[in-house]
């Protein structure tokens, strides 16, 4: 199931169920840009933000080459639009994406047989910074979660799209070498005062204190401390907890 929701006066937010979990991306209008923050799972999960567009110019970001972040792409007029993602996101294109494709057709193929993978037109290394009209869009690289990983921030607004670098109630780990670097990034977002609002693509929006309680848990995975649940966990996230701790207690 879909939900589309007018977040902002300029600014729209899509929610997609995906069974196990849900999925968060953005419709985001300047005076002369309108940027698509991830196309989700699925052409059919762009359809809202389809009948959004107007006349603007188009500009897509993909926040990571992760299948339901980035697969939705052929739902919009994308071969008019500027397509951005991280370096690595470009170099996932050619590797574990289509794999990734390849595994869910043959799971699946009814329901995936009309994705068609389309790759970044427009890639960087650290930092972008995306001029919308009377608005700006500064994308940096956090890789943690995925070594392609990447943050949105809407200064005018406060506005903080995290995507899978923070999560609730967590994100899932794959390589606990990312640990420190993806701790001290989100410090540095967590000290910064024009953030008002954090928009992960998974779990509740809230404050800064999402960003808090993210780094208490990638700290504590680090540490190999304790850590105590929240209540009424899905299977889902139980059983990604359990993938993250021995993800992080691995020697090599």
């Amino acid at each position: 199931m879909t939900h589309c929701q007018q977040f902002e006066s300029n600014i729209w937010i899509t929610n997609v169920s995906l069974g196990a979990f849900d999925v968060r991306a953005a419709l985001i209008r300047g005076t002369q840009q309108t940027l698509i923050w991830d196309t989700l799972s699925h052409p059919k999960d762009m359809q809202p933000f389809a009948s959004l567009l107007g006349a603007h110019d188009l500009r897509i970001v993909y926040s990571h080459a992760d299948w339901d972040h980035c697969w939705g792409t052929a739902g919009l007029p994308y071969h008019e639009a500027q397509i951005i993602g991280h370096t690595s996101c470009q170099t996932r294109f050619a590797t574990d994406v289509p794999r990734k494709l390849q595994e869910k057709q043959a799971q699946e193929p009814t329901r995936w047989e009309t994705i068609q993978l389309v790759p970044p037109t427009t890639t960087f290394s650290d930092e972008l910074i995306v001029d919308l009209g009377h608005l700006t869009l500064i994308l940096s690289h956090l890789p943690g979660h995925t070594v392609d990983s990447i943050v949105a921030f809407l200064p005018e607004q406060g506005l903080l799209f995290m995507a899978d670098a923070v999560e609730t109630p967590f994100p899932v780990v794959k390589d606990k070498r990312s640990l420190p670097g993806w701790i001290a990034a989100l410090q540095r977002w967590a000290h910064n005062p024009q953030v008002h609002t954090v928009i992960p693509a998974h779990g509740a929006i809230g404050g800064r204190e999402i960003l808090w309680q993210t780094i208490s848990y990638l700290q504590s995975l680090l540490d190999q401390n304790p850590i105590t649940l929240p209540e009424g966990l899905t299977d889902f996230y139980r059983v990604t907890h359990q993938m993250n701790v021995e993800i992080c207690q691995d020697d090599r």
